[in-house]
């Protein structure tokens, strides 16, 4: 016999008490009993809604939600919780989709404009995410919480005096979480800025007030990753997992600051832990995938091999077809390993489309630039030297760098993005050139040489050659075949290109005809390294670029793997190794997979 509504609301209550107690399953049992009588007020499917998404239950969360705009088609609630959960799951289209229905039913919702702005935001649709953002705050002007999104949005797009405008004239009591919000979204301003000791500012004495906010230490491993200050952010964390020892994110990032310091059996043996606390670690599975075979923990490897990736968010399919990938390479199953790597990148690309136009037309746009040919860059005042160098992700350019990084008068700055970001604040060159200066300034290195590893700033050779005429630009190249198989294998975050083979060949080969053409015009100043020649007859080639450089030889340049430095590309694990040549023509393995793009460049000049 069905309950009155007095009683549902009754019961529906008690389920919340529980809940709140931490009784999950006495909640459960009270709102299943009711769903059983098939009792579906909005409240009742509302409520158990919320309580299976808070319990990670998402399919059966989805189902109630989807039950309530059913039933309840004109509550916007319902379509807004069912996008959080797409979200979550990084169904992406699904949540846009959701939101899209709900703006049918009430257009000048603020609250649909916000999660739509959110949606957008989440793959990194700027303008779309300030277009309804801003929509948004037409509504309810004085909401400060659109206000702090908005900032967000603006800080992750680079616009950062906007966002820092926006956020300081939000009027807020240290009392409210939105100050700690704000203050935060200050804290990323700077770091954006490479204003890393105002940034620390801001955080330690947010660090004062909100001491019980475990996403803070998160934001300190931020800093002192961006700033490459990896033994204070390994405190930071050491820290904060005192503090919070079941918030695994910060184990996650103690994790990753290891392996780029080298301390590799630290960072495995801390994924590992994470997997004891979270056995289904999308995240740890694939960084251990990349560094450790599982040789000694047959038990981490038979779970990982058993999950079934049709259950899993369309993030953590991407993640465990990569660990899963690489486990096969290890054990030398080649077609499993390639099928695991088809979903992966044909996942991200659902997520991310390929970003292989852009590249071409900055690429186009440089080289037919009409620079200035009054613009007076004085050689002689140029006291710092600049070595970029260029090339294609995966070349072999991080072991180049460690080399070079081993002459105590270098300063390796890494894969930083200070001239493309210059080159998109103004078009007047000379105020690019002291963009860039003024950017590699904030290093606070009292060195004057300094490797630049942002490879495609092979885009901007003709820009390198007229602003920085002490400079040099070191093409790294690998054996094709080695390189395209290597990008296509590797999780990039930032490079969609990476998961097309089609995209990636296309680039290689037109990266090889803009080199080409580059070396003819500005032949001095580029040197071709070849990863290959490095790895099977080091000294020589060693050798000839140290001469090349004007450098004294010295021996140590042999034995890149025993630099001490911070390394933050996708090679931190392998560069620790002594020059070998494991690597070299491993793409003969995949010789089905790679059929079409070794025709390439078999008939490729």
């Amino acid at each position: 016999m069905k309950e009155n509504s007095l009683e549902i609301t009754k019961y529906i209550q008690t389920a919340r008490n529980r809940h709140k107690e931490g009784n999950t399953y006495q909640a459960n049992e009270i709102y299943k009993n009711l769903i059983n009588q098939k009792i579906y007020t909005y409240d009742l499917l509302i409520s158990y809604g919320l309580f299976c998404k808070e319990i990670n239950n998402l399919k059966i969360a989805k189902n109630l939600f989807f039950l309530s705009i059913k039933k309840y088609p004109l509550k916007i609630n319902s379509y807004i919780l069912l996008a959080e959960i797409f979200r979550k799951e990084n169904k992406i289209e699904d949540a846009l989709k959701t939101l899209y229905e709900a703006k049918k039913v009430d257009e000048f919702n603020s609250d649909i404009d916000y999660n739509l702005s959110i949606t957008h935001k989440a793959i990194k649709s700027f303008n779309d995410a300030i277009g309804f953002i801003d929509s948004a705050i037409k509504l309810q002007p004085k909401n400060p919480i659109y206000k702090i999104l908005k900032a967000d949005i603006l800080i992750e797009s680079f616009q950062n005096e906007g966002a820092k405008e926006l956020i300081i004239n939000l009027k807020l009591s240290k009392d409210s979480p939105l100050f700690y919000q704000r203050e935060i979204l200050i804290s990323k301003v700077y770091i954006n800025q490479k204003k890393y000791i105002l940034a620390e500012k801001v955080l330690l004495k947010l660090r004062k007030i909100f001491n019980k906010e475990c996403v803070l230490y998160l934001s300190f491993s931020d800093l002192y990753f961006k700033n490459k200050e990896l033994e204070k952010g390994i405190l930071i964390l050491k820290e904060g997992i005192n503090n919070f020892p079941n918030f695994i994110p910060l184990r996650f990032n103690l994790a990753v600051m290891y392996r780029n310091l080298g301390l590799l059996d630290l960072s495995i043996k801390t994924h590992l832990d994470i997997l004891l606390k979270d056995q289904f670690n999308s995240n740890s599975y694939y960084e251990l995938s990349t560094m450790y075979n599982f040789s000694n923990h047959s038990d981490q490897l038979k779970t990982l091999l058993n999950i079934n990736i049709d259950n899993l968010s369309q993030k953590e399919k991407i993640y465990i077809s990569y660990s899963k990938a690489n486990i096969y390479h290890y054990k030398k199953d080649y077609k499993k390993s390639i099928y695991f790597l088809k979903i992966a990148n044909e996942e991200k690309l659902k997520i991310q489309p390929s970003d292989i136009k852009i590249k071409l037309n900055t690429g186009e746009h440089y080289r037919n630039l009409k620079i200035d040919k009054t613009l007076k860059i004085n050689k002689l005042n140029d006291s710092n030297r600049y070595l970029f160098i260029v090339g294609m992700p995966r070349c072999g350019s991080t072991l180049l760098e460690s080399i070079l990084s081993l002459n105590p008068e270098v300063k390796d700055l890494g894969e930083v993005s200070f001239l493309e970001e210059s080159l998109k604040s103004t078009d007047d060159l000379l105020e690019v050139k002291n963009l860039y200066e003024e950017k590699v300034m904030l290093i606070n290195s009292q060195k004057k040489n300094f490797t630049d590893k942002n490879l495609f700033n092979f885009l901007y050779c003709p820009i390198i050659n007229n602003l920085f005429p002490n400079a040099r630009i070191i093409h790294c190249t690998r054996n094709p075949l080695d390189n395209i198989l290597s990008i296509y294998k590797t999780n990039f975050l930032n490079q969609s290109f990476s998961s097309s083979l089609k995209d990636i060949t296309d680039l290689y080969l037109y990266h090889l005809k803009l080199m080409h053409e580059y070396k003819s015009k500005f032949g001095s100043m580029i040197y071709s390294y070849d990863h290959d020649k490095v790895v099977h007859n080091p000294r020589e080639t060693i050798q000839n670029l140290i001469n090349w450089l004007g450098w004294e030889w010295n021996e140590k340049y042999l034995s890149p793997q025993k630099s001490k430095r911070s390394v933050f590309t996708a090679s931190s694990a392998q560069v620790r190794e002594k020059i070998n040549a494991q690597s070299s023509g491993y793409w003969k393995n995949y010789e089905d997979f790679l059929k079409p793009v070794s025709e390439i460049f078999r008939t490729y000049n």
